[in-house]
């Protein structure tokens, strides 16, 4: 009872999400693909969980790993004769490798990996809006190497010929991969530490925990799981540009983690999940919809406009998410997550030495 008690929380995520890809597998061919999108969307944001819920650091820049992953994949995987068509400046050691689909996701998640901390040197002494400002010049950066970076990405032209090996399957096994891998990531000691630096930074450094390698670790574990999302992606798709990894893409996953709460893992889905159904429910509305003769459609922008609108009302309404910062348990469970200090509203109920007790005897052991 113990052990479920303690897994609770990520089997009531990863059972209700796993059947809802089984009853949408008899649905229509668009059902499915809004699905698998839903699910690389919740990779990603998962991903953005790891470090900024775990850390209370927010961070613009992280879909600059998804690009990592979706052109690192598709390096890759491309034919070797179309490869020689489109990119015929390749490097020979690139030029003549093609890997399948999950190694070449592997390999991408991995550099993607490898980036992050060499760039954790300099971030990771941040904090606040300095931290938003310079992850923000991280996209930046990327997006300006993206376009001009011609025999390697093709610049600003499309990138295709990727195979299309993406399914509603292969996306939920990463889904579940990511959801567990956050879930063991916020339950280990260094999951603890962080989250003890992000609740008040001077009292963890005073008890002698070391913030920037922890933050460090967060940031590579959480550019994996979103290069996975982007290979998931490219894959999808066949062919992308740039532009795809800009600021559409970082503020429709900021939305979905801030909407569902985020400091808590359930947030992160839940999260996802609701903006997803939501989203589509305002497209058909801004496509047109008929009722007992009446015809109504909303302006072009409806479900964006919608969608920002429903942020405000959450941030104003309840800062912590629709979860309010907690974990799903069974009933008579208690497992939570305190919200982010750094990230609350001057109405946000104060930190209780109970809360925090616990997990302090965890962190002096």
């Amino acid at each position: 009872m113990r052990s479920l008690r303690v897994s609770s929380p990520v089997l009531l995520l990863i059972v209700p999400l796993t059947i809802l890809v089984l009853l949408s597998s008899n649905g229509s061919d668009v059902l499915q693909l809004v699905v698998t999108v839903m699910l690389i969307n919740l990779i990603l944001v998962v991903g953005l969980y790891v470090f900024i819920g775990n850390s209370g650091v927010l961070s613009f820049g992280h879909m600059s790993f998804m690009a990592v992953g979706a052109y690192g994949s598709a390096l890759v995987t491309i034919p070797l004769r179309m490869k020689r068509f489109i990119l015929p400046d390749l490097p020979s050691w690139l030029a003549h490798t093609e890997l399948p689909t999950p190694e070449a996701a592997l390999v991408a998640g991995v550099l993607a990996m490898l980036i992050a901390f060499v760039l954790a040197v300099p971030l990771m002494r941040l904090n606040g809006i300095a931290a938003g400002i310079a992850s923000f010049a991280l996209l930046v950066i990327t997006q300006v190497i993206l376009s001009n970076w011609d025999t390697v990405t093709r610049g600003t032209e499309t990138m295709l010929g990727l195979p299309l090996d993406t399914t509603m399957y292969s996306a939920l096994a990463w889904s579940l991969v990511s959801i567990i891998g956050a879930y063991l990531f916020r339950q280990s000691r260094v999951g603890l530490r962080l989250r003890a630096s992000r609740e008040d930074e001077i009292a963890a450094r005073a008890m002698g925990i070391r913030v920037m390698p922890e933050r460090s670790l967060a940031f590579a574990l959480s550019a994996f799981f979103v290069a996975i999302g982007g290979a998931l992606y490219g894959h999808l798709l066949g062919s992308f540009s740039p532009d795809a990894f800009y600021i559409g893409i970082t503020f429709t996953t900021l939305t979905m983690l801030v909407i569902g709460g985020i400091s808590s893992l359930a947030g992160a889905v839940i999260g996802t999940v609701g903006v997803t159904a939501l989203s589509q429910l305002l497209l058909q509305i801004e496509s047109g919809v008929s009722f007992d003769g009446f015809s109504f459609a909303a302006p072009a922008g409806f479900h964006e406009v919608a969608l920002a609108i429903l942020m405000l009302v959450i941030l104003i309404a309840r800062p912590q998410g629709i979860t309010g910062g907690r974990e799903l348990t069974w009933p008579g469970g208690h497992a939570k997550s305190r919200p982010a200090q750094g990230m609350k509203l001057p109405s946000s109920p104060p930190l209780k030495s109970a809360d925090v007790a616990p997990d302090a005897g965890k962190v002096a052991r």
